[in-house]
């Protein structure tokens, strides 16, 4: 098979290229139409002419996969610079706009489904939001506004656990005043709460504390 191994060089890292684009074609359509869980990477393969074993090569295992045919961004980055009191804001006007746009499809929203019943897409959903939100969060915090690198680390995790909290209560399990609210009431109210968390004052520290 032009997948395996062999000393063609240049012509086989070429074949490498095609068939793991090919997978993430294929997976692609897999994870919209199964879900996370429902996914089988041994169809996958079968579905990609090629052995399941490429697929832990390419991407490690499942997990890989799907972050990368998914091709997942929040880009938390661009939603940072500005003035420090409208940080909130800013981030709520993001998770918002992203939140009402997604549809049953939507591969981060299979992944919030499946977390509670798959530990590796705990796993996986948990490493993609500490790469995707969590860190460049705590960078702006730590390097920007002088926020202390631990109290940084304490903010953050109470803002994604607030963001999680309102994803989970309007668009996974949708009851109550959250999943009720307009997109603009969402939005100042999650905006208020979330400006809190950054600049008020601090929570008590996460680590540290034995027992």
């Amino acid at each position: 098979m032009a997948d395996t191994d062999g000393a063609q060089g240049r012509p086989h890292r070429r074949d490498a290229r095609r068939t793991r684009d090919r997978l993430l074609v294929v997976a692609g359509r897999h994870f919209a139409q199964y879900g996370y869980d429902g996914t089988n990477v041994r169809a996958v393969a079968a579905d990609a002419g090629v052995t399941p074993n490429l697929i832990t090569r390419y991407f490690g295992g499942k997990a890989g996969l799907f972050a990368e045919a998914t091709s997942l961004r929040l880009d938390v980055p661009a939603v940072l610079p500005g003035p420090p009191e409208t940080l909130g804001r800013r981030i709520a006007t993001r998770v918002v706009a992203r939140w009402e746009t997604a549809d049953a499809a939507d591969p981060l929203l299979m992944m919030l489904r499946s977390a509670g019943t798959s530990a590796e897409a705990a796993t996986a959903l948990g490493e993609f939001f500490a790469e995707q939100a969590a860190r460049p969060l705590g960078a702006h915090l730590a390097g920007t506004l002088g926020c202390p690198a631990e109290a940084a680390a304490d903010r953050v995790a109470a803002v994604q656990a607030l963001i999680l909290g309102v994803v989970t209560s309007r668009y996974v399990m949708p009851r109550g005043p959250l999943a009720e609210a307009t997109p603009d009431a969402l939005t100042a109210w999650l905006g208020d709460q979330l400006q809190r968390l950054l600049d008020g004052p601090p929570p008590p520290p996460l680590t540290g504390h034995g027992g």
